[in-house]
């Protein structure tokens, strides 16, 4: 088995590339490599079962958490505990790079449920309709709780 995977799917108009699955370290984590392109939002959420980790590579990102912003630059970190509501955000109109560790590998599953493969030549965009409403189907299964009105009318893409 390969040590990368290297998968890419699209979540919320997030590129995520999976390098390490539950399947690569037994369960214990999972390892993406995130680019936003500068306008986009998860909605406010909260995980029951896995933590999140974030390191930002390049770019800016501001992450919400239990309500208060937290702007995220290059070489800074976070950890999103399990229990906590949060939200990242990248609406800085320029390009973001992250690194998301999620403990247990739990979130990898996710991904691939509530997402979907990237395509040759796609760039990713605000989610479909369609990409909402797989998203709110596919995180109870997952353990996670979805807390707002997301997107709002204005960043859903037709």
């Amino acid at each position: 088995m390969s040590d990368i995977d290297g998968k890419e799917f699209v979540l919320a108009g997030v590129i995520m590339k999976r390098l390490l699955s539950g399947e690569h370290t037994a369960g214990q984590f999972c390892l993406f490599e995130n680019s936003s392109d500068g306008n986009t939002r998860t909605p406010i959420h909260v995980h029951a079962k896995d933590d999140e980790t974030v390191y930002i590579i390049a770019g800016e990102i501001t992450a919400v958490i239990d309500g208060q912003p937290r702007c995220l630059r290059a070489g800074e970190s976070i950890f999103l505990p399990r229990g906590i509501p949060h939200q990242l955000m990248n609406i800085s109109g320029n390009a973001c790079r992250y690194i998301l560790i999620g403990t247990p590998a739990l979130f990898d599953r996710f991904v691939e449920e509530a997402g979907h493969e990237l395509q040759p030549g796609e760039v990713a965009a605000p989610p479909t309709s369609e990409e909402i409403e797989r998203l709110r189907e596919a995180s109870p299964r997952f353990g996670i709780t979805l807390l707002s009105d997301w997107p709002r009318s204005s960043d859903a893409a037709s």
